[in-house]
């Protein structure tokens, strides 16, 4: 019998700055763009980090407009709720400090069959990279897109 903690993935991810976790996110949202749908929940806006990046990056243009429209900027999960579907696989990335990443948990725990992205940032003094790293089944490094 299969139970909901095998239903969802739980991801990783460390980061130095918020250009840092773009760069690490960027090869694995565009590897899944067209068959999943993301939910990105931050504490802080990524918009025009974000934005930058994208016009750096050497990827297709339907690609990039594709991962700009995921909108960067969501603080709250109840502002999100009605995108995720059962149409595609969706993933939820979550972006803060360790208790906003904690706080969001919390509020999605009830839902099945999703990705979670929790993206760490190693400033933050409540994050035990080594035991977090732990809890996880992936962790996520930087790629090549």
């Amino acid at each position: 019998m299969i139970t909901k903690e095998l239903t969802n993935n739980k991801i990783c991810l460390f980061c130095a700055s918020d250009y840092h976790l773009e760069m690490i996110l960027l090869p694995y949202i565009k590897n899944k763009i067209d068959d999943s749908r993301f939910v990105i929940l931050t504490q802080e806006n990524l918009e025009e980090s974000m934005k930058i990046l994208l016009k750096k990056i050497n990827i297709d243009e339907s690609i990039k407009e594709k991962i700009w429209n995921l909108k960067w900027n969501v603080k709250e999960f109840d502002d999100v709720k009605d995108l995720l579907t059962k149409e595609k696989n969706n993933t939820i990335i979550i972006n803060g400090n360790y208790k906003y990443i904690k706080e969001i948990n919390r509020q999605i725990k009830d839902i099945e069959k999703i990705n979670i992205i929790d993206c760490y940032h190693i400033e933050d003094k409540d994050v035990d990279i080594e035991l977090l790293s732990k809890s996880y089944e992936t962790i996520l490094n930087t790629r090549k897109i």
